[in-house]
């Protein structure tokens, strides 16, 4: 018996492509594919703990990166960052591997409402997501959000009228934002969750004065959440 077991990873990076030369960033999702045979005894094809230490070195050198500065990687599309992984993966597992690499992120303006979120008091709201790329020049060099990098940012706006609302986002945040590099946009030098959500806020509540809070967040386990300007 033979089977195929997925353990997925993800590392935040920025890169440019033939197909999107401006520079702008990502949160990677990696999908490491193993084949091979169930083993009788253990009842398993391998350890996942194995595929984990085989992708350690790769996610050291990918994460919080510019890909294209790195050696090997050739154009920094999806394709090659998923070859580039797989060769360097390969040699550590004894069994066939495939790789495949994408975005956390829809890749286009897809505005989805949302219901109200008790715990944090949160109304309806429209959820939507953006790539791009950012740095914080003023933490200490070896701090690894310093280096050029990027993430797929995922933005809710919550206060009434939310259908108004998906309409501000597209026009105000998505179309100014996405495929950029946030800090060479003016108010955003210093891209911070945290300054991110107020530029965000600035921007939309003139347009709708309904906006209750603004939440940003760079991975799936990071937010922030806005509220506005406090008496």
């Amino acid at each position: 018996m033979r089977a195929e077991l997925i353990k997925s990873f993800q590392f935040e990076a920025a890169h440019s492509t033939p197909g999107v030369p401006q520079v702008h960033g990502h949160s990677f999702e990696v999908e490491v594919v193993v084949e091979g045979p169930i083993d009788p005894r253990l009842a398993w094809v391998i350890d996942y703990a194995e595929i984990s230490a085989a992708f350690k070195p790769v996610f050291d050198a990918l994460d919080h990166r510019y890909l294209n500065d790195i050696e090997g990687i050739g154009d920094a599309t999806f394709d090659a960052v998923a070859a580039y992984i797989q060769g360097r993966i390969a040699p550590a597992i004894a069994l066939p591997v495939k790789v495949f690499v994408g975005m956390t992120g829809d890749g286009c303006y897809n505005a989805a409402l949302k219901m109200p979120d008790t715990r944090f008091t949160l109304g309806d709201r429209v959820r939507f997501s953006f790539e791009a790329a950012h740095y914080l020049p003023n933490l200490p060099e070896s701090h690894k959000c310093r280096q050029l990098h990027g993430h797929s940012f995922v933005v809710e706006l919550a206060g009434t009228r939310a259908h108004a609302l998906a309409d501000v986002g597209r026009d105000v945040v998505y179309d100014t934002l996405d495929r950029t590099s946030l800090n060479e946009i003016s108010g955003l030098e210093n891209p911070t969750s945290e300054r991110l959500a107020v530029w965000i806020w600035d921007r939309v509540k003139p347009h709708a004065p309904g906006l209750e809070a603004v939440v940003v967040a760079e991975t799936c386990t990071a937010r922030c959440i806005y509220r506005g300007p406090q008496p």
